[in-house]
């Protein structure tokens, strides 16, 4: 494959990455109220989460990075969802959202390496 093959795929992958973590869509009108996450999780989601707060460098049950983007990007105080004991901070307000619809599908999803 031709280097600039390569870069133009790299880059394709960048701006779709950005372009998912980008600015938040207002909320759509009439959607009604969103699921709450569950306050408990199972013992294999508790853990997901322990490793995601360790992310940071700090054990102190905050996800800091956001889970909605894979935990690639620092999430903000504003967007908070407490999800099984962990206060889990989201880059913006779309991936707060998806992760309140379903935080235990999300969490079972989530890659935490």
């Amino acid at each position: 494959m031709s280097t600039q093959r390569v870069r133009t795929r790299v880059s394709f992958v960048l701006l779709a990455f950005l372009a998912a973590c980008g600015e938040d869509a207002a909320p759509a009108a009439g959607a009604g109220p969103a699921a709450e996450p569950p306050a408990t999780v199972s013992a294999e989601l508790t853990a997901k989460l322990a490793a995601a707060d360790k992310k940071d460098g700090t054990e102190d049950k905050v996800v800091h990075m956001c889970a909605g983007c894979g935990l690639g990007m620092a999430g903000k105080a504003e967007n908070t969802l407490q999800v099984g004991g962990y206060a889990m901070h989201f880059c913006k307000h779309d991936c707060q959202e998806r992760f309140r619809r379903d935080a235990v599908g999300e969490l079972t999803r989530l890659k935490v390496d």
